[in-house]
């Protein structure tokens, strides 16, 4: 991860976690945050949410997810048709090149460990030869009335691609793509920050992470906010890169902001029968969709291009059209004693649109479109402690 991501992520926690504590200016900032962690949520409906004592989670997780990236560019092409005398016919041709890094549909495996609101999460594919070993990290702090959520993904995978020049039947007409030898490489890091509205009586974290227990059914309008960092690199010796002027690495920067709802619905519930949480049971059922809207879209290409014996590395920036995302996930939660079931899926897109400058195609524009996707569906054993 770059430095200027690592700061990113350093700066969205700190503000996630101090944020309901700016009030207190005397204490210092890991003061603040490890009282926080420590106190129970104030102002809480006891008929609708249970809390439970900030206590340590440990859960094995397992699953299925998928998740790629996806890039169509829309430019002109120089072309000429040659006989024996020379050239004969010449026109700008109409031409399309898409690439894309589609991870398979894969199982993974991973750990998670908590405390009070703060968990900490790692995830790998299970691979029997070893390799390919597609990774995610995340970082969550998840309280009743608001939520930060940090992952970062590294996948490997080879790079499918085409090109097409003009339509079938015309002289000019050119079509050719295949793999790329080597695998591509997709590094994605994402937060999201959430704020709920119905914050006395709805508790997000109740189907999620199992700190707090929701009673009775409730819902909350919800504020959101999103940004998301993704690069995608290939090797620029791939003939992928020959194409398309030296391509060497693409990276997207988008903040989004949205509203939405949740919904928990408990179709049954029942209290521990004394201090501890022997005999407590509870069955709840999640259901949030958040739009958001684009305001901030930035797609950098970087090049690579030979240049007398060595590589001149060259960099262009595009700043992409307003666009509208969403985030979409559902779970359902089973809570018996001091163990936990969860299973949950979840998916997330965004997509970038604008003009990028390529050399070596006429005018140097070409209209560039892609999309970020991903989904996952994951089941947690939890037991608390």
């Amino acid at each position: 991860m770059s430095n200027d991501r690592k700061f990113l992520l350093v700066i969205l926690l700190l503000t996630g976690l101090a944020f309901p504590a700016v009030a207190q200016k005397k204490d210092p900032l890991y003061r603040r945050v490890l009282e926080k962690i420590r106190t129970l949520d104030a102002g809480l409906d006891p008929a609708f949410i249970y809390q439970l004592d900030p206590h340590w989670s440990v859960a094995l997780t397992g699953g299925v997810r998928q998740a790629g990236i996806r890039q169509d560019y829309s430019f002109l092409t120089n072309m000429s048709r040659m006989d024996d005398h020379g050239i004969i016919e010449e026109r700008d041709s109409p031409s399309w090149m898409s690439s894309s890094l589609q991870g398979p549909v894969e199982g993974v495996a991973g750990l998670q460990v908590g405390y009070g609101n703060v968990g900490l999460s790692f995830s790998q594919r299970v691979s029997r030869n070893g390799e390919d070993r597609n990774r995610n990290f995340s970082f969550d702090y998840l309280s009743s009335g608001y939520a930060v959520q940090l992952q970062y993904f590294d996948f490997t995978q080879p790079m499918d691609f085409r090109l097409t020049i003009s339509e079938p039947g015309e002289w000019d007409y050119y079509s050719d793509g295949g793999k790329t030898r080597n695998p591509g490489r997709m590094q994605t890091f994402i937060a999201d920050m959430f704020y709920f509205f119905n914050n006395q009586r709805f508790s997000y974290p109740a189907v999620y992470k199992g700190t707090k227990i929701q009673r009775r059914s409730a819902g909350s309008w919800m504020f959101g906010t999103k940004v998301i960092n993704s690069i995608v690199e290939n090797d620029p010796e791939e003939e992928l890169s020959l194409w398309t002027g030296g391509l060497a690495k693409e990276s997207t920067l988008q903040v989004s902001v949205g509203g939405g709802f949740s919904y928990n619905y408990v179709p049954f519930h029942r209290q521990p029968a004394g201090n501890g949480l022997k005999g407590l049971r509870n069955l709840t059922f999640n259901v949030t969709f958040l739009p958001m809207v684009t305001l901030f879209n930035q797609f950098t290409t970087t090049f690579r291009i030979l240049l007398g014996g060595d590589f001149d590395t060259r960099v262009n920036t595009m700043y992409g059209n307003l666009l509208v995302n969403y985030v979409a996930r559902t779970g359902v939660s089973y809570t018996w004693d001091r163990m936990q079931v969860n299973l949950s899926g979840s998916y997330d897109s965004y997509r970038y649109r604008g003009v990028n400058k390529i050399e070596g195609v006429v005018d140097d524009r070409v209209e560039t479109t892609g999309r970020f996707e991903r989904w996952n569906v994951s089941l947690r054993l939890c037991r608390m402690f």
